[in-house]
Order: C-alpha cells, then structure tokens, then sequence
C-alpha cells in the first residue's frame, strides 16, 4: 500500500511506498508540517488516514 504525506505551505508531497516507511517518516517529520497523510489505491482512489497517524507524528 502506498501513502502520499502532504505538507502545509510550499512544499510538495512526498509518497512512500509502505506503512513502515511511512511510520519512520512521520518520526522525523515535525507535526506542524504534516497537512494530510492519504492512502493511495491502485485503482487511484485515496483516503484521508491523518486521524489513524496523528499518533505517530513527531513521535
């Protein structure tokens, strides 16, 4: 499963290609940075999983 991290402002997004990855990103990344967290589907269809990582970020 693949995950498209947004962030606030001028950056870009970034995707990750894994929940591992993702969980390790969000580690690093400080929470005030982070807009939305998306689950990407094959089928191009995404959802909003922002509330499911809050936990995670910048932990």
């Amino acid at each position: 499963m693949r995950y498209r991290i947004d962030f606030t402002g001028e950056r870009r997004s970034m995707v990750v290609n894994n929940r591992s990855e993702l969980l390790e990103w969000l580690k690093l990344l400080h929470p005030n940075t982070i807009e939305d967290i998306r689950k990407l589907y094959k089928s191009g269809v995404s959802d909003s999983v922002l509330e499911t990582y809050q936990k995670y970020i910048g932990s």
